[in-house]
């Protein structure tokens, strides 16, 4: 065989093992991309401190604006497998038994998540999360003195709402409510006695919308 004929069977035969390899593998449903979910809302967030000097007081995060973005990716059957990076920022407030409101300063949270999700008829789906949540003070004074003590667990559920007929391009929209619960403590209560932390609950209303990732 001539040395042009070899490199054309050798080309013939690289081509052909190359096509069979392709159509071998299994083809990409689009069931299978993964999503995501950008989503902007507000948080109410329960009391971090309740103590007793002359009066009681309370101090919590004032109604907090809040973003975050999920990953989704499928499973097996309607579940999914989530993860969810969410940011609220707010003033920190001092609520005193007569009805004064004194600001305390900014206060930010950062919390990062994974969990699953479940699609439900009708355009519902509900999940679950766990993850870690950080304080981010805009400054150390009060009860973040010493610092906010690290990242603290955090665990919670969503329930969302996506209409058939809500889409804007590629992007269908929906709401989503989240509620999550953790235990607040810093160093600074800790020396002032608390020794154990309080249990906070935190509830948002968000307006979502998904795509696929081609």
């Amino acid at each position: 065989m001539s040395v042009s004929g070899r490199h054309w069977v050798d080309g013939w035969t690289v081509s052909t093992v190359v096509t069979l390899l392709l159509s071998a593998q299994p083809p990409t449903r689009l069931s299978a991309q993964v999503s995501v979910q950008p989503s902007i809302g507000l948080r109410y967030t329960s009391t971090l401190v309740h103590d007793s000097i002359v009066a009681p007081f309370d101090v919590r995060p004032a109604l907090a604006p809040a973003i975050a973005l999920t990953v989704t990716a499928p499973l097996e059957q309607r579940w999914s497998a989530q993860a969810s990076l969410d940011f609220a920022t707010s003033t920190l407030e001092r609520h005193d038994a007569a009805g004064a409101t004194t600001g305390l300063g900014r206060v930010s949270t950062i919390a990062l998540t994974v969990g699953v999700r479940r699609q439900l008829p009708t355009g519902l789906a509900a999940g679950a999360n766990i993850g870690g949540l950080k304080y981010l003070p805009a400054q150390e004074a009060g009860i973040f003195r010493t610092g906010t003590g690290g990242v603290l667990a955090v665990g919670g559920v969503t329930l969302s709402y996506t209409p058939a007929s809500a889409i804007a391009g590629r992007w269908r929209l929906g709401v989503e409510a989240h509620y999550d619960v953790h235990r607040f403590i810093t160093p600074a209560l800790r020396t002032e006695g608390f020794t154990s932390g309080r249990v906070v609950h935190r509830v948002a209303l968000m307006l979502q919308a998904g795509r696929k990732v081609p």
